[in-house]
């Protein structure tokens, strides 16, 4: 790094997954974090001073930004003083009024054309471990889901009733919230959409849940000590289900499970999701428009999880990259039609530096619930 260069970043440890990478540091408000010369500096309030300095990494050197001023442009610039540097590289989110006042004040703001942690992509084991937490969690939610679907009988008019009561998908995702949070972990929009909702791959779902008919249940659970994600979705149906739904999880399954056997270093994300498109139209799946509105499998194959729920790698057609090693993602095909509804199926995979492919899902693949 040229020796008049460094990089600076403002937020909280809960918004900036870059700052949470680089500090260990998490923290409700926004703060600045400085990187020069391979040394971090996290400048916080008094606040924050005492316990930021007990959580953040090893070599992260925590200081009250009140020694540099009480404005962020003051404390930057003088902290650009100490360090004599004129110049920091910036993400794009970088605010671009306090970016103005920099600026202004003589110092040179240059946007990153590039990932603003590329080290991030390549998990380490320890990071690992973590993500297998948040998805041990996520796991949890989803068994509460099928005792609560277990429990539950079905009207004569096709409801599930659940303690004498019409479950909702607002119910059904409380429960999987309560147990996420038992296990340590908090939700972050459950979605739980049953029938034509189904079809909608971010329709949280909402209203009475219908027997014979596909409920779609993606889970994300974030750690809040450790910032690290999980990401889990099955598709499960109370009773017998039809034979479209039937052939279409049978056909998501085949597809999902076809390109997790085909992952591999060198493997290109773009030719995965071709590979996944590829199952699905053998099983007459297909993919296209009617009437303005997107059928089939329209979204992509999969993407990276980790400080973020999504981030690089991403598996889509549009994709350039190539998996390397170390890379945590969810390979999650589904196939969605307004007439019947929806099925999406969710696997989290660690491809290991080695090429060792681990799948850290551990909840079981069934589609009917007596």
């Amino acid at each position: 790094m040229n020796k008049n260069f460094a990089r600076l970043l403002i937020g909280s440890g809960e918004s900036s997954p870059e700052i949470r990478y680089l500090t260990g540091i998490s923290t409700p408000d926004d703060f600045i974090c400085l990187e020069y010369s391979g040394s971090v500096t996290a400048l916080m309030s008094k606040l924050e001073i005492s316990r930021a300095r007990q959580v953040a990494k090893p070599g992260v050197s925590v200081l009250p930004e009140s020694d540099y001023g009480t404005t962020r442009c003051e404390i930057i610039s003088k902290a650009a003083g100490t360090m004599k540097v004129k110049s920091f590289e910036v993400p794009p989110s970088f605010p671009l009024g306090i970016a103005e006042k920099l600026r202004a004040a003589g110092l040179t703001l240059t946007v990153s054309e590039r990932p603003f942690c590329p080290g991030r992509i390549s998990k380490t084991p320890e990071e690992v471990e973590l993500i297998t937490a948040s998805q041990r969690a996520g796991e949890a939610g989803f068994a509460r889901a099928v005792t609560v679907l277990q429990e539950a009988s079905i009207s004569n008019s096709g409801e599930i009733l659940w303690q004498n009561t019409p479950l909702t998908s607002e119910i059904l995702r409380a429960e999987i919230d309560c147990a996420i949070l038992k296990s340590g972990s908090l939700p972050t929009g459950t979605i739980c959409a049953g029938a034509i909702q189904s079809s909608q791959p971010h329709n949280c779902g909402s209203g009475k849940l219908y027997a014979a008919a596909p409920i779609v249940m993606d889970i994300f659970p974030r750690n809040p000590e450790s910032g690290y994600w999980g990401d889990l979705t099955r598709t499960v149906v109370k009773g017998k289900a039809p034979a479209i739904v039937k052939n279409a999880y049978l056909a998501v399954k085949d597809a999902r499970d076809t390109v997790k056997e085909n992952i591999s270093l060198g493997a290109d994300c773009a030719k995965l999701h071709k590979l996944a498109e590829k199952i699905l139209d053998k099983h007459r799946f297909f993919t296209g428009v009617s009437d303005g509105e997107p059928f089939g499998f329209f979204h992509g194959l999969g993407h990276g999880v980790g400080l973020e729920i999504h981030e690089a790698p991403r598996l889509s057609p549009r994709s350039t990259e190539k998996l390397s090693g170390g890379e945590v993602f969810t390979v999650e095909p589904g196939v969605y039609y307004r007439e019947w509804g929806g099925i999406r199926l969710e696997d989290l995979i660690y491809l290991a530096p080695d090429g060792t492919v681990n799948c850290l899902t551990e909840a079981p693949d069934f589609l009917e619930i007596d």
